[in-house]
């Protein structure tokens, strides 16, 4: 769903990165967000965008499960700015975000399942 030409990478770090990123479908919407990872999770918090409000975030945590499969925990936290980024907030919590889990969720895991094949 991101668009390349949108996509920047400010800084990287070890366990973190500064990157711009964003979307010309449906609309142009884009982000800088401060991503921080560890071994189980992956947290982006927005510094600037177009449509949502810095401090809003979203983090992944990953977690084994018993049978050997795997569990994410998604804390989605964030708050619209404007009439296009409202709209498009209210949209996913009216979903449950089924296309953000379907169309990036669910492609990753599926790209990664691949990988480990």
């Amino acid at each position: 769903m991101l668009a390349p030409e949108l996509y920047e990478v400010h800084r990287l770090g070890s366990g973190s990165a500064d990157v711009k990123e964003g979307s010309l479908y449906p609309a142009l919407i884009w982000e800088q967000d401060h991503y921080e990872w560890s071994a189980d999770r992956v947290r982006w918090t927005v510094r600037d965008s177009n449509y949502c409000h810095p401090g809003s975030y979203v983090e992944v945590g990953v977690r084994p499960e018993a049978d050997g499969g795997t569990r994410l925990q998604v804390d989605w936290n964030r708050r619209g700015v404007g009439i296009k980024g409202k709209m498009m907030i209210a949209f996913v919590v009216l979903t449950r975000g089924a296309i953000i889990r379907r169309k990036v969720f669910q492609r990753a895991l599926d790209r990664a399942s691949a990988g480990s094949e």
